[in-house]
């Protein structure tokens, strides 16, 4: 019997569409990446398919079983979540940085419209609940529902990262001196947003010369480094900004440092090679 090709990321894509599709309850199914968006009983969820197509990958026989868990998964997102679930959900609930230009498409579709915040360079920090295998995204008629502010989701989202993070393990560091780095790229989805906990990045600066830099290239990445030698700066700073336009869920090209426990926009004069900051 002739084995079948295996499917690539994008073939792999096309036949979760066209399986939800069968799902009844899906609407405004659109997929980005590895990314599928859809309403599920009129609440939007998006979900990650990078760890079903892992999966396939490794036992292409499994399509069958793999596509089942899916839809395993995308039963269990409950259509409501009630005031009465608050309690329950509030320890699930997690900051997620993305581009400004997801509010766009999110009124485009005239879906009720995220909760979030500004952030810097275009980017914005949005709220999720997660689950499994995915994440649903907090809305305003979440908070109606609830009865909560956005400034008690952001506290509690940050919370939570706060907990998850410090696990041991989680940040890996490699070097020493003016060529230390921190990376967090556990690929669960909130990498990036790491950049919120400032008490994490103050302690990574004080172990090093010079300042504080950081990097979120993408959803699933943020590094830290010192900008104490010049040229170790620029050459993580170039690959950052390659790394922001090739890579899926690009976020930003941009430098971050912190200072006094705010993130700034870190700025360097290139042709001086004097740090503005």
């Amino acid at each position: 019997m002739e084995e079948r090709p295996l499917l690539d990321q994008e073939e792999f894509g096309d036949v979760v569409e066209e399986r939800l599709e069968q799902l009844g309850g899906i609407e405004e199914l659109s997929r980005e990446g590895m990314e599928i968006r859809f309403r599920w009983h009129g609440r939007a969820v998006v979900s990650e398919l990078e760890h079903f197509y892992n999966a396939y990958r490794r036992s292409p026989a499994q399509l069958e079983s793999i596509l089942q868990s899916l839809e395993a998964a995308v039963r269990s997102f409950a259509p409501d979540r009630g005031q009465e679930l608050w309690d329950e959900l509030e320890d699930r609930i997690y900051p997620m940085i993305k581009p400004a230009t997801m509010l766009l498409e999110v009124a485009e579709r005239n879906l009720p419209q995220l909760v979030y915040r500004p952030f810097l360079a275009d980017l914005i920090i949005c709220y999720v609940i997660d689950e499994p295998e995915s994440v649903a995204y907090i809305n305003e008629e979440h908070l109606k529902t609830w009865g909560v502010l956005e400034t008690t989701i952001y506290t509690k989202a940050v919370d939570n990262l706060r907990t998850k993070t410090l696990k041991p393990g989680m940040a890996q560091v490699v070097g020493e001196g003016n060529q230390m780095l921190f990376i967090y790229s556990t690929s669960d989805g909130y990498d990036a947003s790491r950049i919120l906990l400032t008490d994490v990045l103050n302690e990574w600066a004080a172990l090093l010369p010079g300042n504080l830099v950081l990097g979120i290239p993408n959803r699933d990445f943020l590094i830290g480094f010192s900008d104490a030698n010049p040229e170790i700066l620029q050459r993580i700073a170039m690959q950052i900004a390659q790394d922001a336009y090739k890579l899926d869920y690009g976020l930003s090209d941009q430098l971050w440092t912190v200072k006094q426990g705010q993130i700034l926009i870190y700025e360097y004069d290139w042709s001086s090679s004097e740090r503005k900051n």
